[in-house]
């Protein structure tokens, strides 16, 4: 254990902080150590793990890119009752920990897209700059309808029938071989997405972010899955950092209307909709062109 409280016995990709209030907060890191400093909030059924993919353009673009398992989740603990609006506090301090400086960017995929947004509210002074890929939008000005089945069903349990979320989680994510999920994925993806996950590697290693989300049971994710169905505790026309908003064109995870009102919404927000892209594919995809603008900021 370091002085700092960080236990980096696992390596870059599974290393703890000791939160104040005696919480672990797992992370990975990936990139230059010595890089801009970014941090990675990852999507829903997923994990620190899911940033991976970002590692070599991280190295290219000189970024050290942090990326934190949220309460419950990987190699985190979880926190009882938390909100959206809990997380910048740890997100300060996992910074203040590792990057010796003040500012630092964000980027989030999926249901991630949140957090960032989060941080631009409760911590502006914080970070440079955020990105929002593929990312949910405030329940309150979408619609659930144009939520996938999978997120509509589970965001149902989560809220009303934990029990019975607990119960689908084990079964189509745990217990399944790396092989199988892979299989049952492939089911409700566009290929794009599909290709862009095969090229991670074997299954093994292919699902590893998803299979890591319940390293330590269900209920971080069913607690992430309720978080994202509540009211995210502000306006959006009170995000205080610039917010680039990326969308792939092929996704069909989102409904298509999503960047348009997290673009319309933000006060300093640009809209990049990105041709052949679908949901996964296109932070693995476009992952430098996405981070680049992090380096700039930071001059």
């Amino acid at each position: 254990m370091s002085p700092d409280g960080i236990d980096a016995s696992g390596g870059r990709d599974a290393q703890v902080l000791t939160l104040p209030d005696g919480r672990r907060l797992g992370f990975a890191e990936y990139g230059d150590p010595d890089g801009v400093p970014v941090m990675s909030f990852h999507g829903g059924l997923s994990s620190r793990l899911d940033a991976a993919p970002a590692d070599v353009a991280c190295g290219e673009l000189g970024i050290r890119l942090v990326a934190p398992d949220r309460p419950g989740i990987g190699l985190s603990d979880f926190q009882t009752g938390r909100t959206l609006l809990d997380w910048p506090a740890d997100v300060v301090a996992l910074a203040d920990a590792l990057f010796g400086v003040e500012r630092f960017g964000g980027v989030g995929w999926s249901a991630g897209g949140p957090y960032v947004a989060a941080c631009g509210y409760a911590v502006p002074e914080r970070l440079t700059a955020g990105a929002m890929v593929a990312s949910a939008v405030p329940l309150e000005i979408s619609s659930r309808s144009g939520l996938s089945l999978a997120d509509r069903t589970l965001l149902f349990m989560s809220e009303r029938m934990p029990w019975a979320a607990s119960q689908a989680l084990r079964l189509s994510i745990g217990l399944p071989s790396p092989t199988r999920l892979e299989r049952s994925i492939a089911r409700s993806l566009v290929a794009v997405d599909m290709e862009a996950i095969r090229r991670a590697g074997p299954p093994a290693e292919s699902v590893a972010f998803m299979k890591e989300s319940l390293r330590g049971g269900t209920r971080g994710v069913i607690a992430d899955y309720r978080v994202f169905g509540e009211p995210w505790g502000f306006a959006l026309e009170d995000v205080a950092i610039p917010i680039h908003v990326w969308q792939g064109s092929e996704d069909t995870q989102c409904p298509p209307e999503d960047p348009l009102l997290l673009a319309e919404h933000l006060p300093d927000a640009e809209l990049t909709i990105v041709a052949g892209e679908g949901h996964i594919s296109l932070l693995r995809n476009q992952a430098r062109t996405i981070l680049e603008p992090f380096v700039a900021v930071a001059r």
